[in-house]
């Protein structure tokens, strides 16, 4: 392949390579998302290699389920085309960074194909409205417009309650903490925590160590774009949802949501220093000390 093609799998997000710092892979993974969101079958096509990566054949159920969500995307349903950034470029940017992620933490095939089509779906149908008054609805609508692939690959019940968990795992305000504390129950020091009461499906990732790990990575996917590669990358993403949220985003709210909402990576600390290093562009652009 060319250096530069959006499926070069010698290089991030395809490929861990021994030696290579945050900085590098971060460019590489901006190259690559750029020019993915350039084919207009980007999501089937990144969908397909994610999971030719992950070892994942295409007779497993979850590789059935998602190949034919990525092809409804591709053919315009539940794409979030009107979305300056909830759209299937992001769709695709989760999905591959889950990917590395998940590449990174030696995590099993049957682990790969859930968290894939986790990733794949956790915006799907999104409509662009963030409400903050109705914490779980946009996460619901991506969990009910799933379920049916599903079904119709005959995912089994238990699997489906799983993705269901994941996808749901990705609400910022509730979920997000809920699953790094789930994590750090079982590979940390942490008591297990309560599952919140306006999401009980979300109580698996208490009870399954595997489970709560792939919903960190998820969760630290779904941000790694707009967060952990290059200051030039997180300065588009947050254009992008500016434009999406209709009001302005400066210097000082991304400072914010990465100081008070983010904080850092718990499971991918590879890329802390790149998180590190747009905190401190920020707060030179925002006058903070």
């Amino acid at each position: 392949m060319e250096p530069d093609s959006p499926f070069d799998l010698a290089r991030a997000p395809f490929r861990v390579r021994d030696g290579a710092k945050p900085a590098e892979v971060a460019r590489e993974m901006v190259v690559s998302f750029a020019a993915i969101a350039g084919l207009s079958d980007r999501t089937t096509r990144s969908f397909r290699t994610a999971m030719a990566v992950a070892g994942v054949g295409v007779e497993h159920v979850l590789y059935r389920a998602g190949d034919a969500i990525a092809r409804d995307v591709d053919a315009g349903i539940g794409d979030g085309a009107g979305n300056p950034y909830h759209n299937s470029r992001h769709f695709c940017e989760v999905l591959l960074s889950a990917l590395y992620l998940s590449l990174r933490g030696a995590v099993a095939p049957d682990e790969h194909a859930r968290l894939l089509v986790a990733a794949l779906a956790h915006d799907f149908h999104h409509d662009g409205k963030s409400d903050p008054g109705a914490p779980f609805r946009l996460e619901r609508v991506a969990v009910e417009a799933t379920m049916p692939y599903l079904a119709a690959a005959a995912v089994p019940e238990g699997e489906c309650a799983r993705i269901a968990a994941l996808i749901l795992a990705t609400q910022v305000s509730t979920a997000v903490p809920f699953a790094r504390r789930c994590y750090l129950h079982f590979f940390g020091d942490d008591s297990r925590p309560r599952a919140p009461e306006s999401e009980p499906r979300l109580a698996l990732l208490a009870t399954d160590a595997r489970l709560a790990l792939q919903a960190v990575l998820l969760t630290e996917a779904d941000v790694l774009p707009s967060v952990g590669l290059t200051e030039a990358y997180a300065e588009l993403s947050q254009l992008n949802l500016a434009r999406e949220w209709g009001r302005d985003l400066g210097a000082a709210d991304k400072l914010y949501f990465l100081e008070h909402v983010f904080g850092d990576f718990t499971v991918s600390r590879f890329f802390s220093p790149n998180v590190e290093r747009l905190k401190q562009a920020l707060r030179g652009q925002s006058g903070a000390s």
